[in-house]
């Protein structure tokens, strides 16, 4: 188990330095074209991309603090009280406190699917939302699993990096829009005061800048994908190990798998869910390259190994 979260940390960290690289290299394509279109200083187109990047990081904490009250407001989640349901309620308090956390707010939104997810801009500010069909459907081991796998992404700030991460995918989208167009209805063509520099190498450069112009956008959005998968993995391996029964996540994720579609769920909520909201998909290569969760089948297999088989049904 152990050896299993460090291996999903040491993936996170690679992957976002790989992202930052990504983003750089982007950022020296740009300051190729630039230069090789309008004679501009490549230092100073580089310099443009460095400012996108700050106010790319400025814009995603700015949605961070304002992330949770927009998702509760989408899915029209309602706060519960203790006296509304204490079983849930003594649930999370009590996987508070294992987790060595303060209990989150918990909001209940009305839907026959079984799924979860939590939101705030920290573990004092944090929210854990179920819905009613998780909660009538699910028993007190089952419940509690899904319950300590949404502490877990509290504890590991997993939000705060979905969205500085989405926001980064979403500016490399946008830049490289920008620079498409621009080359597309310019016509490409280098200014005359630069005909006598560059050479044959400058040409290749400006080809292979364009090429990851091109690609970044799939690119960004796989790396983004994978963090989200492999943050879900290592949720999991936490969860089980906040509740010390693996097989109560494993038999929950069996149930959610199977009706996990949410009605309230879009394109930008999906990867919040614990479980793809919606619904089954054709099981070919790309649904599965461009699904922001990893294989039901392989989480259930990866739990269950950790539970030695106790208690899997």
């Amino acid at each position: 188990m152990y050896e299993n979260i460090a291996s999903n940390k040491r993936k996170t960290v690679f992957l976002i330095i790989g992202f930052l690289i990504f983003i750089g290299a982007i950022g020296y394509a740009i300051g190729l074209y630039f230069e090789y279109r309008y004679g501009a200083n490549g230092g100073y187109s580089i310099a443009l991309m460095i400012f996108a990047l700050i106010i790319a990081i400025a814009v995603s904490f700015w949605s961070y603090y304002g992330s949770d009250k927009l998702v509760l407001k989408l899915v029209r989640a309602r706060q519960l009280q203790r006296e509304q349901n204490p079983r849930v309620y003594y649930m999370v308090e009590g996987l508070s406190i294992a987790a060595g956390l303060p209990m989150p707010k918990i909001y209940i939104f009305e839907d026959n699917g079984m799924n979860a997810f939590a939101t705030g801009r920290n573990p004092s500010n944090s929210v854990i939302v179920l819905t009613s069909g998780l909660i009538d459907n699910l028993d007190d081991s089952e419940l509690k699993g899904v319950i300590a796998h949404e502490l877990s992404h509290i504890k590991n700030y997993d939000i705060l990096l979905g969205t500085v991460i989405v926001v980064l995918v979403g500016m490399v989208a946008i830049i490289s829009n920008i620079i498409l167009r621009g080359f597309i209805f310019g016509g490409g063509r280098r200014r005359s005061s630069r005909s006598s520099g560059g050479g044959v190498l400058s040409i290749i450069f400006l080809i292979l800048g364009l090429i990851l112009i091109i690609i970044s956008p799939i690119i960004a959005t796989i790396i983004k994908l994978a963090i989200s998968r492999s943050r879900e993995y290592l949720a999991d391996s936490n969860g089980a190990l906040i509740t010390r029964y693996p097989a109560g996540l494993a038999n929950a994720l069996r149930k959610i798998s199977a009706r996990g579609k949410i009605e309230a769920a879009n394109n930008a909520t999906a990867h919040l869910f614990i479980a793809n909201p919606f619904g089954k998909k054709s099981k070919n290569f790309f649904s599965n390259l461009f699904n922001t969760h990893p294989p039901a089948e392989e989480r259930i297999k990866r739990l269950e190994k950790m539970a030695l088989g106790v208690g899997v049904k």
